[in-house]
C-alpha cells in the first residue's frame, strides 16, 4: 500500500476553481489517502512556497507526484505551461501517469500531445467516478466507496465554473449578420442591447476569433458616443488584427472623447513611431492636434497650443485639399492671435471647398467647413448659407456630426470675438 498517493493538477490559472473541485473530491473520496497539489492553491499549506524560486518548487512537486491530472478546456488546451508540466513529468525517471480531463470539448478537439493518453470528460459523473476509483485503487484500497453526494458537489461546482465551448468563426458571422440587419433597417439604437445578448451567449471565457463583428461594433458605438464600449470592441478586434492602424486610430479617438488624453497620446505616438510616413497623415496628425488642443484647454500652456497648431498645420501643408486639419490650424492660430496666418488659411479653404461643391457628390462636411471659414473671416451671413446647404445634403448629418460642427463654429466665434447671438442662431439652424 502506498503511503499517500500524490496527484499534481496541471491547470490554467483562471480555471483554478476546477482544480479546487478535483482536490476536494479526490481527498474526500480517498479519505486522505490521496494528496492533491496545484500551483494556484490559496490555502496556507498549498500552492507555491513563499520566497522560493518557483521553477525549482514546481519541478520538485512534479518529481514527487505519482500522477498529473491535466485540465483541458477551450481556453487552456495547448497552454505552454500545461504542456511543459506534463512533458517534465514524462521525462523524469520515476514512472508517473498523465490523466487528461476535458471540459466543453470533444475528444477530437484536443490536438496536442496530451491527446495520446486516455481522455476523461470532466462533466461526466461516470467518467469522474472512474478516475476517482482508479486512483483510489492505486493507493491500495481495493473497495473505493464513492458517495453520490461527493460527486454531486463536484458536478455543481463544475456547473458554476464550466468553461464555454470555443467560439467558432461561423458563430461570430451570424452575430455580424444580426447587427447589420439592425443597422440596415434603421434600428441602430438597438445595437447596444443586442451586444449585451451576444456576450451573454458567448460567456465569460469568450476569446475573439474574427475581427469583423468587433470592427463594426466599434464604429457604431463610437458614432453613438458609447465610447467605453467602443474601446472594448477595438481591443477585441486588435487581438485578431494586431497593429491595425485604423483600429488604433479609432481607439485613440475614443480615448480622447473620454478625456483619457495620456493613453490617447501614447497610442498616436506609437503609431507614428512605428510608421514615420503617417506623421503627416490627415487623420493621424489631426487627432494628434486634437489631443494637444484638449491638453491646452486643461493646462493653458502655450507649448500645448503651439503643438496643436503644428500638428494640424503639418497635415494641411502635406495636402491642402484636407480641409479638416486646415480649419483647425486656422482656428487655433486665431486663438493664438496670429490673425494673418489664420485669415490666409481660411481664404484658401473657401477656395478649395467651393471647388468640391461643384462635384456631383458632396459631403455636408464640405459645406460646414466653408461655413466655419466664413465665420473665421467675419462673414456671418455667408456662413449661415453654407450651414443650411449642409443640412440639405443626402445622407443627412448624424447627431454626432451636427454636434461636432457646432463645436467647431463655437470655437471660431469665440476665437474671432464675434457676437454671441451667432451661436444661438446656429444652434437653432442645426436643431441643437
Amino acid at each position: 500500500m502506498i503511503d499517500r498517493l500524490k496527484v499534481l493538477i496541471s491547470h490554467y490559472h483562471e480555471e483554478r476553481a476546477l482544480a479546487e473541485a478535483w482536490k476536494e473530491l479526490l481527498e474526500t473520496t480517498s479519505m486522505g489517502a490521496i494528496e492533491v497539489w496545484y500551483s494556484s492553491d490559496s490555502q496556507t499549506a498549498g500552492g507555491m512556497t513563499i520566497g522560493g524560486e518557483w521553477r525549482d518548487n514546481l519541478y520538485a512537486k512534479i518529481a514527487e507526484s505519482d500522477f498529473i491530472l491535466a485540465i483541458q478546456t477551450p481556453m487552456s488546451a495547448g497552454r505552454p505551461w500545461i504542456m511543459w508540466e506534463c512533458g517534465v513529468a514524462s521525462g523524469i525517471s520515476k514512472e508517473r501517469g498523465i490523466i487528461p480531463v476535458i471540459y466543453s470539448m470533444e475528444e477530437a478537439d484536443l490536438a496536442n500531445p496530451i491527446s495520446s493518453y486516455q481522455l476523461y470528460r470532466g462533466e461526466s459523473k461516470d467518467k469522474v467516478r472512474e478516475v476517482c476509483e482508479r486512483l483510489i485503487i492505486e493507493t491500495g484500497l481495493n473497495k473505493p466507496n464513492i458517495r453520490d453526494e461527493d460527486l454531486n458537489t463536484y458536478i455543481n461546482t463544475v456547473k458554476l465554473y464550466r468553461p464555454r465551448k470555443a467560439v467558432r468563426p461561423e458563430e461570430m458571422n451570424i452575430w455580424r449578420d444580426r447587427f447589420e440587419k439592425l443597422i440596415q433597417s434603421g434600428r441602430a439604437n438597438e445595437v447596444f442591447a443586442m451586444r449585451q445578448q451576444m456576450y451573454a451567449s458567448l460567456g465569460n471565457s469568450f476569446n475573439p476569433v474574427v475581427s469583423s463583428v468587433h470592427e463594426l461594433l466599434s464604429q457604431i458605438l463610437l458614432d453613438q458616443r458609447n465610447f467605453q464600449a467602443a474601446i472594448e470592441e477595438v481591443d477585441y478586434a486588435l487581438k485578431v488584427l494586431d497593429r491595425d492602424i485604423v483600429l488604433l486610430h479609432r481607439k485613440a479617438l475614443a480615448l480622447t472623447e473620454v478625456h483619457n488624453l495620456k493613453d490617447a497620446e501614447d497610442v498616436v505616438n506609437e503609431i507614428i513611431l512605428e510608421n514615420g510616413e503617417l506623421r503627416s497623415n490627415p487623420e493621424i496628425a489631426s487627432l494628434q492636434g486634437r489631443i494637444y488642443r484638449e491638453k491646452w484647454k486643461l493646462s493653458e500652456k502655450p507649448q500645448d497650443l503651439d503643438a496643436a497648431i503644428e500638428a494640424y498645420h503639418r497635415a494641411y501643408e502635406a495636402d491642402k485639399t484636407q480641409y479638416y486639419p486646415g480649419i483647425n490650424a486656422a482656428t487655433l492660430s486665431l486663438i493664438k492671435g496670429d490673425i494673418n496666418s489664420a485669415r490666409h488659411i481660411f481664404q484658401e479653404i473657401v477656395v478649395v471647398c467651393k471647388q468640391f461643391q461643384q462635384q456631383q457628390v458632396v459631403s455636408y462636411w464640405v459645406d460646414f467647413t466653408v461655413g466655419e471659414a466664413y465665420l473665421g473671416l467675419g462673414e456671418v451671413e455667408l456662413a449661415i448659407v453654407e450651414y443650411n446647404k449642409g443640412l440639405a445634403r443626402v445622407p443627412a448629418p448624424s447627431p454626432r456630426d451636427l454636434e461636432s460642427a457646432m463645436k467647431g463654429a463655437d470655437r471660431i466665434v469665440s476665437a474671432g470675438k464675434l457676437p454671441s447671438n451667432i451661436i444661438t442662431r446656429l444652434k437653432e439652424i442645426l436643431k441643437l
